[in-house]
């Protein structure tokens, strides 16, 4: 009896799931919004990491100009020591040639002149040898008081650069520690983004599965979305992204070509969405049928609305900057049953 009781319950809850699948699963519409806001908060933390990486970009370019500024003062400083020690040897060489003319240097302020009186041969030639001498001997205090002041007016000058070299030091360690605040953020951010971007992946795959895989392909060609270029930027696979500088997988190609070019639709389909779309900024997504899936982004402008029906060759939007993008160019994605794919397998 206890064995009947459970299979029956079991049978309900069956019945009850089968019966009622609309009211757990969630809805095509629900995921859509849910992938929007995914997509919405992925563009808001994209901006964020733009502006910190502009910020360290500026960091980097103020910290390399007062690195510059250090070398330069270091550079200064080093020449004004070299000066300062031949100013010194000079008053030292200048010191012995007065001592050499002198040999009965003064102490207290005044000469003695026995030499000068002892090798005299008359009063006139006293006279004469004392005026010389004292005219030597002013002209070398002179000098030795030139040298002096010259001495001191470099001391001086090291002094100040020795002042701007640690003030220097102390804008540079601040700008460090700046850089290594935005450093940290902008991997905060990165693991956020990275999140988001899983999120959206996942809700992607979702929305992808409720399209029936099994239902016919309306696209009976496909066509090269840039009528105006055939340049591909990146392919589809891993590279280093161009606004992050990080090695990320990607999943489309990018197509070089003029702000405001035509971009067509790659097959017939109908529109899914219409409008901005995370960092792919203004795009376009065709379902084409039989889990098909085709996405245009980064355009300027969106010439197409939701639910539209859409054949290949139709201009569906034109080439832009949006989102998060290095330059004008057009990323195309082929989805297949929820996994990207490599668009040059279908449009060549």
């Amino acid at each position: 009896m206890k064995k009947k009781s459970i299979i029956t319950i079991l049978i309900f809850v069956l019945v009850f799931v089968m019966a009622v699948p609309a009211s757990f699963a969630a809805t095509q519409g629900e995921i859509q919004d849910e992938l929007e806001d995914v997509q919405n908060d992925r563009n808001d933390v994209s901006k964020r990491l733009t502006e910190v990486k502009k910020k360290i970009d500026s960091l980097n370019k103020s910290i390399e100009a007062v690195n510059k500024d250090i070398a330069e003062s270091n550079r200064k400083i080093a020449e004004t020591e070299k000066l300062i020690a031949d100013k010194q040897k000079e008053m030292e060489e200048q010191e012995a040639n007065l001592n050499g003319r002198l040999r009965v240097m003064y102490k207290n302020g005044s000469v003695g002149f026995i030499d000068v009186i002892l090798g005299s041969n008359s009063v006139s030639e006293l006279i004469s040898n004392v005026e010389l001498v004292q005219k030597l001997y002013e002209n070398d205090m002179d000098v030795m008081e030139k040298l002096s002041e010259e001495a001191k007016v470099l001391t001086e000058a090291k002094a100040k650069l020795e002042t701007e070299k640690k003030n220097l030091a102390s804008k540079k360690a601040t700008l460090d520690a700046d850089k290594k605040e935005q450093d940290k953020l902008k991997a905060e951010l990165e693991r956020e983004e990275d999140k988001l971007i899983e999120d959206a992946n996942r809700l992607y795959q979702e929305l992808q599965q409720i399209i029936d895989p099994n239902s016919p392909v309306v696209a009976d060609k496909w066509v090269w979305p840039t009528p105006s270029s055939r340049y591909i930027t990146y392919y589809y696979g891993w590279r280093m992204h161009p606004v992050y500088n990080k090695e990320k997988f990607h999943t489309g190609i990018d197509i070089g070509a003029s702000s405001g070019a035509k971009i067509v639709a790659c097959g017939n389909g109908t529109v899914t969405k219409a409008t901005w779309y995370g960092g792919y900024g203004n795009c376009v997504i065709i379902d084409h049928g039989g889990g098909i899936t085709t996405l245009y982004g980064h355009m300027s402008s969106i010439s197409v609305k939701k639910g539209q029906k859409v054949t290949a060759g139709q201009q569906i939007g034109k080439v832009g900057s949006t989102g998060v993008s290095s330059g004008p160019h057009l990323h195309l994605e082929f989805i297949k049953n929820g996994q990207t794919v490599d668009p040059l397998n279908y449009v060549k």
